[in-house]
This record gives structure tokens, sequence and C-alpha cells, in this order.
């Protein structure tokens, strides 16, 4: 930059707020601290920074409130937003009291640099008296999570809700795509219109098209009426198109000229009908292998994912496991009527494990804990009774194998049916695979294993539709007849 900018820092901890100033003075700005709402307002008041790096919680006043105050007296000022108590709530809100950015504690210096360049190339450009407008959030949905990756998907929800750039969620099985979904519809002005969402992976190719872009009568045998697909009855809403990945080419041709045109043609039909929906897609396959792939148009996902927002899996956020389950618990007793709590011994036991299931695994346990406990206190024994599969944590990697300890539930050795505890806990090994095809195929066939061949039951356990259940199979080579 040309000339130094001034950056405020406002942040109550006086360690963060010395490494933060030096990270900013090293990189050629000038930086003043201060510690609370009424000294940034001064600082603001008097036109003496460029851009201001705000921390959420200021002892017991909100950050949120401060920005609104900056806004007042300072409309045209760009200001950061930092936090390592983030949520969906707070990023909305940020974003509606028009913050320029948000952030997650800890945060790389990069980051924050590239932040306060942006900041002050946009206080540039501007000049004074033009304030950021932004849209104006509506509902925030239920995402849970406080980890610097959940920080970053809240950020991003804020920033793309508002407009109709179509969005590829990807992640996980369990992750937590159709929230996403929903808080991007939520916080968008199409907020009033309807949300559909479609699990693609569940229906035939003939049944989606028909579901999505209806038919005329007597276009195919049972079409005794015209039906007007979801693409019409949802008009002016969001299309949730969940498992994108498991359809046919035939049919990413004609949702490409969806997104193309913005018009459908029905089954059978000869004329082609104007369709007004925002698209929100999902997948559980990552985008590169998507690309990778021959059995999905890049054309299409290109289309798809002009945002792409990859959501982390629950061990890489093991931090948010006792937010979690808190979150459960609170639902839970309200929903039985019951007064069930978990003591920080069995958080930090539970926050332990893999959860290869994600969040949708460690609702299902903590329900099922829940429902088995007597004490109203949530213990190790209440998660490994009546379990369909064991809990496992890694705890080591060599170059040629990986190491994990299975917890599982079984009878002790009195034969008497009583749970096993933690500690006699069984070690396995098992190869590292070569490919992630390799970890899907093992996956599939251990899961087709434990259902003793019984595929809907497998599917479900996977959180798939059956359909895709049999698409997989053929794509990975297992013979699902073999399996039973």
């Amino acid at each position: 930059m040309n000339t130094p900018g001034r950056v405020l820092i406002v942040d109550d901890d006086p360690e963060f707020g010395l490494v933060a100033q030096s990270l900013v003075e090293v990189e050629g700005l000038s930086a003043q601290l201060v510690s609370n709402g009424d000294d940034a307002l001064a600082v603001c008041s008097a036109q003496a920074c460029d851009v201001v790096l705000l921390d959420l919680m200021l002892g017991e006043t909100s950050g949120l409130d401060v920005l609104r105050e900056i806004r007042r007296v300072a409309g045209n000022l760009p200001v950061i937003v930092v936090t390592a108590h983030g949520s969906m709530e707070s990023a909305a809100e940020a974003v509606q009291a028009e913050a320029f950015d948000y952030i997650g504690k800890p945060f790389r210096a990069e980051e924050l640099m590239s932040g306060l360049r942006r900041a002050l190339d946009w206080r540039k450009q501007r000049g004074k008296g033009h304030g950021e407008q932004q849209a104006k959030p509506a509902n925030a949905p239920s995402i849970v999570g406080r980890s610097p990756a959940m920080v970053a998907i809240y950020r991003a929800i804020a920033l793309v809700a508002a407009t109709d750039s179509t969005v590829l969620i990807s992640g996980e099985s369990g992750t937590g795509k159709e929230l996403v979904a929903r808080a991007l519809h939520d916080n968008s002005p199409r907020a009033k219109r309807p949300f559909v969402p479609v699990n693609c992976g569940a229906l035939t190719e003939t049944l989606l098209e028909s579901e999505l872009f209806g038919h005329v009568r007597g276009s195919f045998t049972g079409a005794m009426s015209n039906h007007r697909g979801i693409f019409e009855t949802g008009s002016g809403g969001t299309i949730f198109l969940d498992e994108i990945s498991e359809t046919s080419p035939a049919f990413q041709v004609k949702l490409l000229r969806v997104l193309q045109e913005q018009e459908i043609r029905p089954v059978g039909a000869s004329d082609t009908r104007q369709v007004d929906v925002r698209i929100v897609a999902a997948t559980n396959r990552r985008v590169q292998d998507l690309l990778n792939s021959d059995d999905f148009r890049r054309d299409l996902l290109y289309r798809l994912s002009v945002i792409n927002i990859e959501l982390p899996a629950l061990h890489e956020r093991r931090e948010d496991i006792p937010l979690l389950v808190e979150h459960f618990l609170q639902r839970l007793n309200a929903k039985f009527g019951r007064h069930v709590a978990a003591p920080p011994q069995t958080l930090d036991w539970l926050s332990q494990f893999d959860w290869p299931g994600n969040v949708r695994e460690l609702e299902n346990a903590v329900e099922r804990a829940v429902t088995l406990n007597v004490g109203g206190k949530l213990l190790p024994e209440d998660f490994l009774q009546f379990t369909p599969m064991p809990l496992t944590r890694t705890i080591g990697t060599t170059a040629s194998s990986s190491v994990s300890r299975s917890v599982s539930a079984g009878t002790g050795a009195n034969g008497a049916g009583e749970p096993i505890a933690a500690s006699s806990a069984t070690f396995w090994v098992c190869e590292l695979p070569r490919s992630l095809e390799d970890v899907e195929r093992q996956h599939l066939q251990a899961m087709l294993r434990y259902t003793k061949g019984n595929k809907l039951r497998a599917a479900e356990l996977l959180g798939i539709g059956r359909y895709s259940l049999y698409r997989k199979a053929e794509r990975l080579g297992i013979d699902l007849n073999q399996e039973d």
C-alpha cells in the first residue's frame, strides 16, 4: 500500500490485542489498541482510524452493539468482526449490522492481513458518505459449532445467502448439508417462498424427472392427468437437490438446461416453461473427485458450484462435540420431558471418538443414551448399550497401517449381558487403503456384512437411498447378490 492504513483493534484480551497489534505493525500499518466500546467509539468519532478489528465479546458488552454504534457515528468505516464464539446467529447479525467481514479465532496471519487490506482498499474506493449495504438476514437455523471451521461456514452463508448464485454443498454424510441449504434459503430474499428438498438418490431417473419438471397426460403409463413439477410449484423459492452426484448423465443434461435457460420442459410436452427458482445442490463426494470422474458432467459441475461450501467432518472439529451434545440434550429433554445432563467427563470422553457418521451419528448416539439412561446423568456405558456399530477413535498411524481403538457393546466375562466399560476396549489394525474408492468399497462391504445383506437397512445406515446403494455397488464393482 502506498500510504499506511490506521487499524483500530478493539479487544479486552490484552494478550491477543498485543499479538494482533504486532502483526499489523509488521506489515507496515499503524495500529491502536483499546479494550472497550467507549474508547473505540471515541476513536471512530474522531475519524482516527481507517478500519476496525472488533472482538465479538468485550467483557459483558456485546461487540455487535459496539458495531451498531460505530455504524451510527462512522457509517463508511469498515469493521471486521473477530470471535472465538462464532454462531450462525452472530454471523447473520454481524452482516445485518453491515460488518465488512467476519472471521474466527484463531486465524492465520495472512487471513487477517488479507481482510485488512481488502477493507482498506474498499474504504479508499468508496470514499466518505457511502456505507456498504447488506441484505438483512432472516431466521437462522440450528447449526451448532464455534470452531474456526464452522465460523468460516457461517461467514460464507451470511455473504452468499442474499444472492441468487447456485451453491454446491459438499461434505460427508451426516455433516448437515440440508441445514446449510435451509440457512441459505432462510437468510435470502426468497425466505417467504417455498424451500423444497429433493433426494435425487432415492428416485429413479424417470420419477425424478417427472417430479421436478412435471409431465403431461399420456406421456407414460400411469400419467392420467397433467402434473406440475417442483420447479413450477416452488416458483420464487429454493430447490435443494440432495445427492446430486447420484443422478444419471441423461438427467444431468436436462438439469444443465434449467440452469442455463431458467426453463423446463415437462415430460411429454412440446413447449418449454420459464421458472424462477434458486438451485442449491449437495453431494457427499469431494468436488475434485467429481471433476475426475466419468459419471458427472463437468459443465454441470461448473454451473452448480458457482459457490462451493465444503462442510468439515466432525472429527475435524472435535471442539464442537460438547456443544452439539448439549444442544441435542436440550431438545431431547424437552421432547421426552426428561432432565438428563452430561457431566464434563462424559463430554471429554465423547470428544475422543471419530464419529464417521458425523453429526447425525452423534445425535443418534445421544438419543439412544438418553432413552436408556436411568440416573439422569449420562455415563460412557449409556453410549455402549445396544449400539448398532462400535465407536472408534484414531490413536496413531504408521506408514503402512492405521491403528484405531474400537469400543463396543457386548457381554462381560460372566456373560450377564452387562455393557463393557471403555477401559476394556479392544484394538484392531487395518491396512491403509490405497485410494478413497478403496475406503468406500471396504466401508460398503462392511456395512452389508453387518446388516447380513439387508440392502435397505444398509442404505439407511449409510444415509443414502436404496437406488444410490445399487449405483454405488455397481461403480465399486460389488455384487450385491453375493453379499447376502
